[in-house]
């Protein structure tokens, strides 16, 4: 009986993961396609302008949302975990309080500093407008995330899909009839409008899923089990220390983007220059070097309530495998996108963004993909083990290692200095979580194995791949057909061949075990 509810669970996990990957693929390439549109209405400044707006903005959404995400999900993973679902009922409703009052005293504040913050902190009074519009939308950002955390914790993953396709659908749709409607001359009307279109979302998105959720306790949470005495000091446990620490490293991150054009502009460039060099690094290198964690996110974020569920329990055998299995994932997967980064990063740049320039930033960031990839896996699993704290004060530390380089680099040698601090910043990063994650679970992988591997399959695939479509075209042009093509083939033949290579290894592991104990028992016997 037991392993018949071991195997559904496992069924369920693997459609969930299924499911919003799916979903992830399609929302990250529309915005990569998207981003690639703007760029073509606003030009590289506008999108630079967009961004550094979206950077203060970001700082705002940290604010209003406060970890409230990461609160829900952990204390209704956990009261299901012991069958109390009263208890659940208790949780979000506190967790709804606590996001009405942050959200709306966000607003507040980014709508009445919006001029000071346009003008002083950001040299540039073009984002004012920009900026109370986004405020208007933070209460909403701020519910809509508690949502989306009862809703990861229930594993209602289609739930947070179906919002997922609305708020794109809306954004995009918006912002097309905005921009092509009104057909902006100057940069900061144009701005207006692609705001507006996220603004429309978020708040089409948050009604769509109030209204899910309110149908969905109805027919999945009864008042079984004992309610809470204390979930309001439960909730404040949790979210309040991650919210501090968020707050910091968010607000190193503005920093952190608002110094990069002020560097490049320190180093001789003007201020158009400086808001394109940060655009095509922003808006078309980044997008395409995170897009396949569209395939990661999902199985990433459910994690945390898998292990938190296990952990309430005091499983530590099932810690112990998922925790190996997840890091064997993440190496196979992380290391063949590096490779088919590292090896097509010319067509990508060409194909995808139209510029070599953002091709060469691709190019030298590819290698770093596992190294994030790796990060953000561990951050999850110790997030699910209540270690989130340490999660965040490595994250503060690596924020604040990021400004200090990029404050000394960035006016030297320009954005070579921004890419050598996301290199260093993210091997440290790793490194901290990697040891807290291998002293709390002490799982048995082996990790060398596991990354040379398909470190091999990897370079053998893009190299077979290329000679193949050198000799036989297909009668394919250099084009994004050509290169999918190329891709697609490079991705079956390296899983094709890591598949023979852990057949290989598993075998020449098991002879030479037995030849080892046979040895052992002639020589004992």
């Amino acid at each position: 009986m037991l392993s018949l509810l071991q195997n559904q669970k496992l069924i369920k996990f693997i459609k969930s993961v299924l499911l919003l990957t799916a979903t992830a693929i399609i929302m990250r390439a529309v915005s990569v396609y998207f981003n690639v549109y703007l760029t073509g209405r606003l030009g590289a400044e506008g999108i630079g302008l967009f961004t550094l707006v979206s950077s203060v903005y970001g700082f705002a959404i940290t604010f209003a949302t406060s970890a409230v995400n990461l609160a829900s999900t952990r204390l209704v993973s956990e009261a299901l975990g012991t069958n109390s679902h009263r208890a659940v009922r208790s949780y979000m409703k506190r967790c709804i309080c606590y996001s009405l009052i942050f959200g709306f005293t966000a607003s507040f504040l980014l709508f009445n500093l919006a001029a000071p913050i346009g003008i002083k902190l950001l040299g540039d009074k073009r984002t004012i407008t920009s900026l109370r519009f986004f405020a208007i939308t933070l209460p909403c950002i701020a519910l809509s995330s508690c949502l989306n955390g009862y809703f990861t914790a229930v594993r209602r993953v289609s739930k947070n899909a179906a919002v997922q396709f609305c708020e794109q659908s809306v954004r995009i749709g918006v912002c097309v009839f905005l921009l092509t409607f009104f057909m902006p001359s100057d940069l900061e009307l144009a701005c207006v409008c692609v705001v507006c279109g996220g603004c429309c979302a978020d708040l089409l998105s948050f009604l769509y899923s109030f209204i899910m959720y309110k149908a969905d306790m109805k027919k999945y949470i009864t008042k079984t089990g004992r309610d809470i005495e204390k979930g309001d000091t439960r909730l404040l446990s949790i979210a309040l220390p991650m919210a501090l620490s968020s707050y910091v490293r968010s607000g190193l991150v503005t920093i952190e983007h608002l110094l990069i054009p002020w560097g490049l502009k320190k180093r001789g460039g003007s201020n158009s220059e400086a808001l394109r060099t940060y655009g095509i690094m922003q808006a078309m290198a980044l997008p395409i070097i995170m897009f396949p964690y569209a395939l990661l996110s999902p199985f990433s974020n459910l994690l945390i309530p898998e292990v938190a569920e296990r952990n309430a329990r005091g499983d530590r055998e099932s810690i112990e495998r998922v925790t190996a299995s997840a890091f064997g994932f993440v190496l196979i997967f992380g290391i063949g996108i590096s490779g088919i980064m590292s090896f097509y990063s010319y067509e990508l740049g060409i194909a995808v963004c139209k510029s070599t320039q953002a091709a060469e930033y691709i190019r030298m960031l590819a290698p770093l993909v596992p190294v994030m990839y790796l990060d953000t896996v561990t951050d999850s699993i110790l997030k699910g083990l209540d270690k989130q704290l340490y999660t965040m004060r490595v994250n503060i530390m690596d924020a604040l290692l990021s400004v200090i380089i990029v404050f000394v680099l960035v006016p030297r040698i320009g954005i070579y200095g921004y890419i050598a601090e996301i290199f260093f910043c993210e091997l440290i990063n790793a490194s901290f979580s990697v040891w807290k994650l291998l002293s709390v679970v002490r799982f048995k992988t082996k990790i060398a194995l596991r990354a040379l591997l398909p470190l091999i399959s990897i370079v053998i695939s893009t190299f077979v791949t290329r000679l193949i479509f050198f000799l036989f075209p297909f009668g394919l042009p250099l084009s994004a057909l050509s290169l999918t093509a190329q891709i697609a083939f490079t991705a079956l033949l390296y899983l094709f061949l890591l598949y023979l290579m852990y057949r290989f290894f598993n075998r020449f592991s098991v002879k030479a075990y037995g030849k080892a104990k046979k040895h052992k028992i002639l020589k004992n016997g």
